[in-house]
């Protein structure tokens, strides 16, 4: 199976553009709006068009079916286009190659290999290929037995095949086994014979039997014809005694057969395809690694921001020019849980270290940390991080919660820190992930104590300033016990932060707890003792003794606001439509420092509020400064807006001078159809339909102006 390199392709690409084509549509005449739905209905396809699944990906299910486990199988039926299809299955084979660095693919060639002889000896008798049989799916999933011995030629027996496996004991098979299939009635398919559920005397032709058939008449004929056969009758065992009886452990046995695909192939990666398909080049998409992560929305500055903090199994680095290095790219997408862009972000992470720092580390966990602001509202937030030197990656993806602001108490994630360390004086007032007040927490993602540890407890409380008096009850739980191993409770004036947003409860020795799993408890009390809020987080004692505290990659940020993050804010306003403050996010951010890509953010979104007029105001320094593409869009949409079709049209045909785009075409033609030049919209539609032949309405509109003008 060869690699090739893919398309990026995902919701984004129809750009904001695509947003501001619908936005004010009511404003427009109606032979606009007619357009302009049919390019709102657009982009709507191009994110929801379905391809169906087709004969030769339903084929390749059919080939694959002993081999892929349940979530594979799952993941690829979720798919909506051809190419994700193909990108998926190319995927699915390099998962499972022994040497991906190799040019051949070794488990692809030796599975090929067995569906050939399958097709080729086990079809006979049924319309089905023989790789689709009973025989084949257990031959494509174990391969050729040790042993195959046939019995087809016996008068009082069904023709039947005896198949001798060694089998692999680490995924729950036993050391050897055996495996019975047999011809009902002699003709058709050959079936799996079930000790437990048919007895050998389904196996014998009962006019031949010459006497009672049951199951020891039974018994006595196919022992006549092979004892190791009539033993493999009763039980798949060999060496099991079952005092004559069939067992229940080759039913068993079969069950864990069936299920082999589940144990012996990591499926981690497909649970994640969904996400990095169009993030990730094939060509080491196969090279997926695990990691571990926390992630929380904490404030800082009295701004919800995400905190993340990401271990990745493994980080490979190359050595050059006496350092070892590494690049990486960091992707964070964030959707409602309508699946609606809310933000987009990229961002490269090169690392240098020197030998020295690598002998030191090289046994710690390595962590990055970072922060994000973010509005609020539910989310699911996707991160993936490539590492571009060693061509492997990583990705999770995380659901979130971020409360409106003067909304009831909230009770934020809880953080079980291993220790916490006074933030430097240098630090004082800038923004870093997990630094609240004064203090930065030291954790691992696993929450992995180990006894010579003590355990600390911080979380946030919304409105805690609104509460006064009250206190924090602390439970620790061992997952084997009901009845709390450690309880106390503290007044909130002993365990409240002093910037008042946060519970630090002081950090507790573990020394006289048991390796093991525990969970611990917290519950807010106001002064009645009513219990307010509550939270949990599960942790770990180890044994022994390990490297626990991470060596953490995290960034230092300026105090809030700043000019970044509320560029951040003011994206994520927009995106969800909220135009009004992300105008006003926008103008904030203008008065610290003014950028283009501020001014025409805010460009965009007073077309949003329909006010072409400002937008246009906002827009034309940029365009001018830059000769932005995207300025000059979000200026023809003005101009559409206000209905000066010539005026749209002189920066729609530069546009298209340099590169052709789908909207832009469609807005061009909508302009021209407004002028009364048909013949020059039905050029450009044709010319958007052949880019993108999916556009129904834009076919249909293109028909029904060539049918007006004859």
């Amino acid at each position: 199976m060869k690699s090739a390199g893919i398309r990026r392709y995902h919701k984004s690409n129809c750009n904001l553009f695509g947003l501001l084509l619908f936005l004010k549509v009511n404003e427009l005449t109606m032979k606009a709006k007619l357009i302009i739905l049919s390019i709102i209905l657009l982009f709507v396809s191009e994110l929801t068009c379905e391809e169906k699944l087709s004969e030769t990906h339903k084929e390749w299910l059919d080939l694959v079916s002993p081999i892929i486990t349940k979530t594979e199988r799952e993941v690829f039926s979720k798919l909506k286009t051809h190419q994700d299809r193909d990108k998926f299955i190319q995927l699915f084979w390099k998962r499972r190659d022994p040497l991906p660095d190799t040019e051949e693919n070794e488990f692809y060639k030796e599975y090929m290999k067995r569906v050939r002889f399958a097709d080729l000896n086990f079809g006979r008798g049924t319309v089905k290929r023989g790789s689709r049989t009973e025989r084949g799916f257990f031959y494509l999933l174990l391969g050729p037995p040790l042993e195959r011995h046939t019995y087809t030629t016996h008068s009082q027996i069904w023709p039947l095949e005896l198949w001798y496996y060694k089998g692999e004991q680490k995924y729950g098979l036993p050391p050897y086994f055996y495996l019975l299939f047999y011809q009902p009635r002699g003709i058709g398919e050959y079936r799996l014979y079930s000790p437990a559920g048919e007895g050998p005397e389904k196996l014998v032709i009962p006019s031949m039997a010459g006497q009672v058939l049951n199951r020891s008449t039974a018994f006595g004929i196919v022992k006549n014809i092979s004892g190791e056969l009539a033993n493999a009758t009763l039980t798949y065992i060999p060496g099991e005694n079952t005092l004559g009886t069939a067992s229940l452990s080759s039913d068993i046995l079969v069950s864990n057969a069936r299920s082999l695909a589940e144990k012996k192939f990591s499926d981690e990666y497909a649970r994640e395809f969904l996400n990095y398909k169009d993030y990730v080049e094939t060509d080491y998409s196969h090279k997926f690694f695990d990691s571990q992560y926390k992630i929380g929305v904490f404030k800082n500055s009295g701004r919800d921001f995400i905190h993340w903090s990401w271990e990745p199994s493994q980080l490979n680095f190359s050595y050059y020019q006496g350092k070892y290095y590494a690049s990486f790219q960091l992707i964070i997408r964030i959707e409602d849980f309508l699946g609606n862009l809310v933000l987009e972000k990229e961002e490269e992470i090169p690392l240098n270290i020197t030998p020295e720092q690598y002998e030191e580390h090289e046994r710690q966990i390595f962590a990055f940390q970072d922060i994000l602001p973010i509005i609020p509202g539910r989310f699911k937030v996707f991160f993936l991080l490539k590492n571009k030197t060693a061509k492997d990656f990583t990705s999770f993806q995380s659901d979130i919660v971020v409360p409106e602001p003067g909304g009831s108490f909230y009770l934020s994630p809880l953080l079980l820190y291993i220790g916490r360390e006074k933030v430097a004086e240098t630090q004082e007032g800038t923004l870093k992930a997990f630094a609240f007040g004064d203090n930065q927490y030291i954790f691992n993602a696993q929450s992995h104590f180990s006894p010579q540890r003590s355990l600390g407890v911080y979380f946030q409380v919304s409105n805690l300033e609104d509460l006064g008096a009250g206190s924090v009850q602390v439970a620790i739980r061992s997952m084997t016990s009901s009845n709390p191993v450690f309880q106390t409770t503290k007044s909130l004036e002993e365990v409240r932060t002093s910037d008042n947003r946060g519970i630090d409860i002081p950090p507790l020795p573990l020394s006289a707890f048991k390796p093991g799993y525990y969970t611990v408890n917290v519950a807010l009390l106001d002064p009645s003792k009513k219990e307010i809020l509550n939270g949990k987080e599960n942790f770990v004692i180890l044994s022994q003794q390990h490297s626990l505290v991470p060596w953490v990659y995290s960034k230092q940020h300026p105090r809030f606001p700043n000019p970044d993050h509320l560029f951040l804010l003011a994206s994520q306003y927009f995106l969800t439509k909220n135009y009004g403050m992300a105008e006003s996010t926008l103008e904030q951010a203008l008065e610290i420092k003014d950028e283009p890509r501020m001014r025409l953010l805010l460009a965009k979104a007073l077309y949003g509020l329909g006010r072409y007029k400002e937008s246009l105001a906002a827009v034309f320094p940029v365009y001018q400064n830059t000769k932005d593409r995207e300025a000059a869009k979000v200026i023809a949409v003005n101009y559409a807006g206000l209905e000066d079709w010539t005026s749209a049209l002189i920066y729609l045909e530069e546009l298209m001078e340099y590169a052709v785009e789908v909207s832009v075409l469609n807005l061009a033609a909508e302009c021209y159809l407004n002028l009364n030049q048909p013949e020059r919209a039905i050029t450009l539609l044709e010319k958007s339909l052949e880019l993108e032949p999916h556009q129904e309405k834009i076919r249909n509109l293109m028909k029904k102006t060539k049918k007006d003008q004859r």
